[in-house]
């Protein structure tokens, strides 16, 4: 009997681990971020991150688990060093044709098989 649960433990234990997901940071994976409006790309935006996120958490920044600053000059933002796991970003910049701020999210899920690659993503932001 006690082998039964033991077992039982064991395999309990192996589907919650498995089914549980490991979005962070401590990863190999890179995703390269292009904000973009209407096709235009957004210098130099800022890329919130929420781990273990599908949906859209809001615009309140301080819900967000990492961030991410493009540099000035850059059309880019590199999200370095995550594991595999879902995730939302939340880009936000500003977009000197229109003079204006531009926000917008999506989510994106890095699998396991590709967890050591880098992915481009674009991220649509509207004012």
């Amino acid at each position: 009997m006690k082998k039964i649960i033991a077992i039982s433990f064991l395999a309990l234990a192996a589907f919650t681990l498995g089914a549980c997901k490991t979005a962070g940071l401590g990863g190999d994976a890179t995703i390269v971020a292009f904000p973009k409006h209407h096709g235009a790309p957004i210098y130099g935006a800022t890329v919130y991150v929420k781990f273990n996120a599908k949906d859209f958490p809001g615009t309140n920044i301080s819900s967000y688990d990492a961030t991410f600053v493009g540099e000035p000059k850059e059309d880019h933002v590199h999200l370095e060093e995550l594991k595999k796991g879902d995730y939302y970003f939340y880009a936000v910049g500003y977009d000197s044709t229109i003079s204006q701020m531009v926000y917008g999210g999506q989510s994106f899920t890095i699998k396991r098989k590709d967890r050591s690659d880098e992915q481009d993503i674009e991220i649509a932001v509207t004012e």
